[in-house]
């Protein structure tokens, strides 16, 4: 079978991460698959050796003759081609989805989505229900493993670890995060907060903006002191970010809402357990057997921030995370490590057990063979 898929491929996305989840288990599969990259940003995705040769192979500038085509992109962007099997993969992080989104969704063949959360998301905004699959986005269990290394962090050795790995953007809580964990701790306790982060929309690897942004919160606190934040805001290769996440104690990331949420499960996978938000996608993967939610104060309108993003959301909303309640999860999982060690484990075995890469490509196999029936 032929399979033709367009989209971000080498940055650091996690549209384009899936992207490439995608096509090289379907070229592992014995498909033949072109990729035609669409990049978004500059921020590369610092994938190396063997996996990024493979990639390179395999693509191109023109579909292949026939066989599906799969595009793995913000719906605004799908382009149906005429007389050919398409299909769209896509996900949005709040209650709903644009109505322009909606029409360029039922001009598809189907509709994939990651997660449960987005399928009812996506039929309640007018999505013809019989396109929508769900398939979740999977991950390489034997690369994100609690055997990575950590990364050095000499001064932080005797400390319990908060990390967190997202986008520099309102949606993910920044603010409720680090004012919490200001609030919460002091400069006396052994704890520190690590994040790594970029800004999609400018990028600067030394982080000057992040940076400029975190100061001006702390300075708002009139403290003399204060627990230890560090940031990175260099990229990671895939190689490397395992061990980001085995150098933390528990992930804490107060979102307002996701589409899937891949660096919670990649933390899980490394058993670090996931503080976050009781709301939208990743409630298919955490619950309170294996990590920790945050209660929200209900749903509110999604502000104008003055980025390309406004017109998305505008209309929409995304949850309130109780700022109180991160508070209160913080001092938990720092005053108890056993149950966040035993929460780790259990996380762990779900990852590997429901969401490794190889449960998203068996249940992409029969979907694509039962579509490249049609389109014979």
């Amino acid at each position: 079978m032929n399979v033709t898929i367009v989209g971000p491929t080498f940055d650091a996305s996690g549209y384009a991460q899936t992207l490439r989840t995608i096509a090289l288990g379907l070229h592992k599969q014995g498909k033949t698959v072109r990729v035609i990259p669409r990049d978004w940003s500059k921020l590369d995705s610092g994938i190396s050796g063997e996996e990024r040769l493979n990639l390179i192979k395999i693509c191109g500038d023109g579909i292949l003759p026939d066989g599906p085509i799969i595009q793995i992109n913000i719906a605004q962007e799908f382009y149906p081609i005429p007389g050919r099997v398409n299909i769209g993969m896509s996900m949005l992080e709040c209650d709903r989805i644009p109505k322009q989104w909606v029409e360029k969704c039922n001009k598809m063949s189907q509709v994939w989505v990651p997660s449960t959360f987005n399928k009812e998301t996506f039929k309640e905004s007018g999505v013809i229900e019989e396109k929508i699959k769900v398939i979740p986005i999977g991950i390489d269990t034997t690369r994100f493993s609690p055997e990575a290394l950590p990364i050095k962090l000499p001064d932080l050795e005797d400390h319990f670890v908060f990390i967190s790995n997202f986008e520099w953007v309102p949606r993910k809580g920044f603010d409720i995060l680090i004012n919490a964990f200001l609030d919460e701790f002091n400069s006396n306790e052994k704890v520190a907060l690590l994040i790594k982060t970029y800004s999609g929309s400018n990028f600067d690897e030394e982080g000057k903006e992040i940076r400029s942004n975190l100061r001006t919160i702390i300075e708002k606190k009139k403290k003399n002191q204060y627990p230890l934040i560090k940031l990175i805001t260099h990229g990671f290769s895939p190689d490397q970010l395992p061990s980001f996440y085995t150098a933390g104690n528990c992930y804490v990331i107060p979102t307002r809402g996701e589409g899937w949420n891949l660096p919670a499960l990649e933390s899980m996978a490394c058993q670090i357990p996931v503080i976050t938000t009781n709301w939208s996608a990743h409630l298919d993967f955490i619950n309170e057997s294996n990590g920790f939610l945050i209660n929200i104060e209900g749903l509110e309108n999604i502000p104008e921030f003055q980025t390309r993003n406004d017109m998305v959301y505008k209309g929409m909303k995304w949850s309130i995370p109780s700022y109180a309640d991160t508070r209160k999860l913080l001092r938990f999982t720092f005053d108890n490590p056993l149950i966040v060690k035993k929460k780790g484990e259990l996380a762990r075995e779900d990852v590997v057990q429901w969401w490794d890469v190889t449960n998203m490509m068996e249940n992409i196999k029969p979907i694509l063979e039962k579509l490249g029936e049609k389109n014979e």
